[in-house]
């Protein structure tokens, strides 16, 4: 059921033979389900009420797939994950309310998203030993998150997107260490989304709390075009270890040449004594592969749009 208009409740019952069921109205409603059994993937938009208090009694044995967008939640709805959905796969929580912390633990969930709004800060303890992949998202003026994690998987991945302000004080910063600090078991991939960054004033004495984390890929959308604030590379250098930084590239030649040779040389030069080697490599869309730009070839990266740069640290 997708858009449809001036409904006001849905109750769902004798559907024995339904596996997928999507709601996702413009208006907020009222969602009932009576017999859940044979359904394996749920999506829910727009729910006004408290979804989980209606449903509490119910088992949802067979589903693997929950996505829950702006829907009532409360604490406790989280504690009863495991009871509610044992062979839950997939959670997807985007932009629900009702909740200032959480405590998530599952056994069988192995891919978990949180996607937050405006000034929505969060407080989550979450136990899935068997995580296979973890995403936040941060949109807007969205609060970095307090997450503490706990599993016993040996290979797994999380990706961080903000587009959040970073340029209300360095205590941003040591919210976003204690954040990776959480996911440092996992295979990291942090971004950063559009001009976010102001001009930050941090102490020379400023450090992350942590010894910094490596981070497979940072990925810094839209900020550094013709402009690089080294106060801001620095601070990203004090918290984490980046093995490739992203970049995209706008205007003329000449000035993504001067972008990248000025980026390649701070790099070289202000991220510490761990740093063994600066290498440049651009996307060729032919065919799908990243390659190394050497010396002479360095003005023909200007014409590409993706360039990384990889980085080399001692110890790895």
């Amino acid at each position: 059921m997708l858009k449809c208009i001036g409904l006001k409740s849905i109750k769902l019952h004798r559907h024995h033979n339904i596996k997928d069921f999507v709601c996702s109205v413009n208006v907020p409603l009222i969602i009932e389900i009576e017999d859940p059994h044979a359904l394996e993937s749920l999506r829910v938009e727009n729910c006004c009420h408290n979804w989980f208090l209606r449903h509490k009694n119910m088992h949802f044995p067979h589903l693997k797939s929950l996505k829950l967008q702006r829907v009532k939640l409360n604490a406790k709805t989280f504690s009863n994950f495991s009871s509610f959905f044992p062979c839950l796969n997939e959670l997807i929580i985007n932009n629900c309310n009702g909740f200032k912390e959480f405590r998530l633990l599952s056994s069988s969930i192995k891919r978990l998203t949180i996607k937050m709004g405006l000034k929505n800060r969060i407080k989550a303890f979450i136990d899935t030993p068997n995580i296979l992949y973890f995403e936040y998202s941060g949109d807007g003026d969205a609060v970095l998150p307090s997450i503490k994690f706990t599993t016993t998987s040996n290979e797994w991945k999380s990706k961080i997107s903000l587009s959040c302000k970073l340029d209300r004080s360095d205590k941003d910063f040591l919210k976003l260490s204690k954040l990776l600090k959480a996911l440092s078991q996992s295979h990291i991939t942090l971004k950063f989304f559009h001009n976010v960054f102001k001009k930050l004033h941090i102490d020379d004495s400023y450090g992350g709390i942590y010894k910094p984390v490596v981070v497979e890929h940072l990925k810094l959308r839209g900020i550094f075009t013709s402009y690089l604030d080294p106060v801001i590379l620095n601070c990203f250098f004090r918290i984490c270890r980046p093995l490739y930084i992203h970049m995209d590239l706008y205007g003329d030649v000449q000035s993504k040449c001067i972008v990248v040779d000025y980026i390649s040389k701070f790099i070289s030069n202000e991220a510490g004594p761990d740093l063994e080697e600066v290498s440049i490599e651009v996307w060729d869309m032919k065919v799908k592969e990243w390659h190394c730009v050497k010396g002479t070839s360095f003005p023909a990266l200007c014409f590409k749009q993706l360039i990384r740069f990889l980085l080399t640290w001692k110890e790895q």
